[in-house]
Parts: C-alpha cells; sequence; structure tokens
C-alpha cells in the first residue's frame, strides 16, 4: 500500500528498515512493575516501524493494565499503519470527542487522505495544525495534501515552515522539491535535490511525482472526495 505523505517509495530512510527487536531484559526490575517502561518499550518497537508487534505488546499491556488511557493513542497509530482503518479511525474519534488532540487529528487526516476522501482530510489535518502548530509531521502532511489540491500557496507556507523547524527532514525536503517544480523553479529544486543528498533515482521520482501532480491539477481537476 502506498503510504500518503510520508514519501516512502521517494525517500528510503533508515528507521524504516526491520531492525531486530530488543526484547527486556529480565534483570531490570521495571520490566515487572512498571508500566511505564512497558510503554517505552511498545514506543520503541513503533519508532522501528513493528506494528505487529506492538499490537502484540499492547495486547499484553492492557491484561496487566486495563484501562489506561494511554494506550489508546498507540494502538490507533498501529492500526492505522497496518491498514487497519475502521478500527483506527473509530479509537481517534473516541479521544478527539473527549478532548481535542492534535496527533488523533492528524491520524484521521492520514487515514481520509489513504481513502481519498481529500475534503475530510484537509479539515482534519488543517484542525490538527491549529492544535499543534510547530508539529513539523502535521505542517508536512497538510503541506502535501494541500499540493495534491492545487493549494500551492498554502503549501509553499506549511512546508517552508516544516523545512526551518527540521532543516535535516528528507520527507520535508523532498515535498518542498515538489513544491519548487510545481512552481517551475528548476534551480531552487535542484538546489534543494543537492541540499538533502537525493540521489538520481530520487530525483526522477520527484520529477515524476511532480508532473502527475501538474497533470491532475490542471484546468480544475484536483483531486476530489469520494
Amino acid at each position: 500500500m502506498r503510504i500518503f505523505f510520508l514519501f516512502s517509495l521517494i525517500v528510503a530512510l533508515s528507521s524504516c528498515a526491520q531492525v531486530p527487536v530488543d526484547e527486556p531484559r529480565q534483570d531490570q526490575h521495571h520490566d515487572e512493575n512498571s508500566p511505564e517502561f512497558y510503554l517505552e518499550v511498545i514506543s520503541g518497537l513503533q519508532q522501528k516501524r513493528l506494528f505487529f508487534a506492538s499490537l502484540a505488546h499492547l495486547d499484553a499491556f492492557e491484561q496487566r493494565w486495563p484501562n489506561d488511557h494511554r494506550v489508546k493513542m498507540m494502538r490507533a497509530d498501529a492500526l492505522r499503519q497496518v491498514g487497519d482503518f475502521a478500527q483506527a479511525r473509530q479509537i481517534y474519534q473516541a479521544i478527539v470527542e473527549k478532548d481535542p488532540s492534535a496527533k488523533a487529528y492528524h491520524g484521521l487526516g492520514l487515514i481520509a487522505a489513504a481513502e481519498k476522501d481529500f475534503t475530510t482530510a484537509a479539515k482534519a489535518l488543517n484542525r490538527a495544525a491549529s492544535l499543534a502548530p510547530i508539529d513539523v509531521r502535521i505542517l508536512n502532511d497538510l503541506g502535501y495534501l494541500q499540493l495534491l489540491q492545487g493549494q500551492r500557496e498554502a503549501a509553499r507556507l506549511n512546508l517552508h515552515k516544516a523545512a526551518e523547524l527540521d532543516a535535516n527532514n528528507q520527507q520535508i525536503g523532498a515535498n518542498l522539491v515538489l513544491w519548487f517544480l510545481l512552481e517551475g523553479d528548476i534551480i531552487r529544486a535542484e538546489q534543494t535535490m543537492q541540499k538533502y543528498g537525493f540521489d538520481e533515482t530520487q530525483r526522477i521520482s520527484m520529477r515524476e511525482e511532480a508532473r502527475r501532480i501538474r497533470e491532475n491539477t490542471a484546468e480544475g481537476r484536483a483531486p476530489q472526495s469520494n
């Protein structure tokens, strides 16, 4: 499944690799008695993109510490990452109904975008950005969605914000390159590719993506919601 906004097909980040799991060591007393320690272990699994494993550990966690509200977001994120959008959406919705959460709105936006419901995605991501205005992941994802919708000025603002907040983030750099290409600023696009160290294969992919977006947004044919 193509993951929206992260450019997983363009930027091969080392953090996405499947790496061996470091199981909790039994010589650490926190293993048996501390839910905080276990949550750190589960968070580590998700950072390594071992989302199925994290779901198994979340099940184990909730057997020992039921009704701990901290696992809800972690479970929703894992379910979204493995493609179980219905369950993930249900959890995110329950979270925002109790208390506005930028992360939950972000998750809802990513699900809607993956389902090509761009109107709903834009509402959710804009809400997320209003709640967390310096979260670079939200700014980057919102900026890319705005590129897809032909909203280049809005995309320019969000992508440049994200790029200055996290100057070394290749995912943001890739979307910034797209913005320059769509604006016809080839020199700045090439300079940005050079700055972020994109290889030729990645550069070809970004040029192709820019061409696809340009065609989709030409003559009012921007992506619409289902």
